[in-house]
């Protein structure tokens, strides 16, 4: 596979993760099937013009030639507006529990609680990250990751909807700490939004 090819690709899939959406989304969102969307993320198959087009649009994004001088200029403005490795990353895990969250529906699609950790999971997805919003990212995804393992041991409903649950309040809980701007190691607290002060008599 040739640099360029290679490049795209990346630029493809990161794009995909970055709006949190599956391949099997993106293929229903361009008329192809989730086979082909990941042999083109992994640059296996010659990309035709007009889906390469398609798959750009439907990540918004566009397609445009720009002459190699100007290429440095362009770059720099992309990166300025881009997304950082730490947020790369993050998208990536929720990327991660979102497929499994697909596979719970699939199997279970009574189960309610599926629907509440797909919202927490979107409602992640547009922070941005640095190392240290990452890390508690990941401790807060610690019960999230026990769902695979009960799908694997083919666990039942009670069990899911349990582990479901605890998730869904972890995330809730991350995101809630994220956008008051409290420190990332302090657990929420409740303050009086008063104090009484004590009598000098």
């Amino acid at each position: 596979m040739s640099a360029g090819i290679e490049e795209i690709a990346a630029s493809i899939r990161e794009a995909r993760i970055a709006k949190a959406l599956t391949q099997k989304e993106l293929g229903l969102r361009v008329g192809l099937p989730q086979s082909h969307i990941s042999k083109i993320e992994k640059g296996t198959v010659d990309l035709k013009l007009s889906s390469l087009v398609e798959i750009a649009r439907a990540l918004e994004l566009e397609i445009m030639l720009v002459p190699r001088k100007a290429l440095p200029a362009v770059e720099g403005a992309v990166r300025a507006h881009g997304t950082s490795v730490e947020t790369s990353r993050a998208l990536s895990l929720l990327n991660e529990q979102a497929q499994i969250a697909e596979r719970i529906k699939a199997s279970f699609p009574d189960l309610s609680q599926v629907e509440s950790f797909q919202h927490a999971i979107r409602s992640i997805s547009t922070l941005q990250f640095d190392a240290a919003r990452l890390k508690a990212l990941d401790e807060a995804l610690q019960p999230a990751k026990r769902l695979k393992a009960i799908i694997d041991a083919q666990g039942g409903a009670a069990a899911l909807a349990k582990r479901l649950k605890e998730a869904t309040s972890a995330l809730r809980h991350f995101r809630n700490i994220q956008l008051c701007n409290a420190p990332l190691n302090e657990t929420a607290r409740q303050r009086p939004a008063y104090r009484l002060e004590e009598d000098d008599g």
